[in-house]
């Protein structure tokens, strides 16, 4: 029902920007071919900002290929390594999990760190 709704509000958009003679029909054709242009020649007439979303869409490429690649690795099971068994330790930090020693007792508390924090006054009024 809801779909419906939305369908016929949206219907209705389209219906009332359409134009209704020939006049408007012409400008908002006039609009559009204006606006292509517009859109078409834009690298002409900024050719500096042009060249620099070109570069940036480039490092982006990169990186999504980069993305992709690191996960069909992770995915299949393998690891990138140098050709010797070894990993760099950005590899290794993303393919292996951190290993902790729980061997050792690490209480680094103090005494003065044990003590019960301060909660208030007393209810009771003492």
């Amino acid at each position: 029902m809801g779909f419906l709704i939305r369908a016929a509000f949206w219907l209705m958009i389209i219906v009332l920007l359409l134009p209704t003679d020939e006049g408007q029909r012409s400008e908002v054709y006039g609009t559009a071919q204006a606006a292509v242009k517009d859109v078409a020649t834009f690298c002409d007439r900024n050719p500096e900002t042009c060249a620099r979303g070109a570069d940036a869409f480039g490092v982006f490429v990169q990186k999504a290929q980069f993305g992709a690649r690191m996960l069909m690795d992770l995915i299949n099971g393998r690891s990138d390594d140098g050709g010797d068994g070894t990993q760099d330790s950005e590899t290794q930090a993303v393919f292996e999990p951190a290993r902790f020693d729980l061997g050792e007792s690490q209480d680094t508390l103090n005494p003065e760190d044990r003590e019960e924090a301060w909660s208030g006054p007393d209810p009771a009024g003492t």
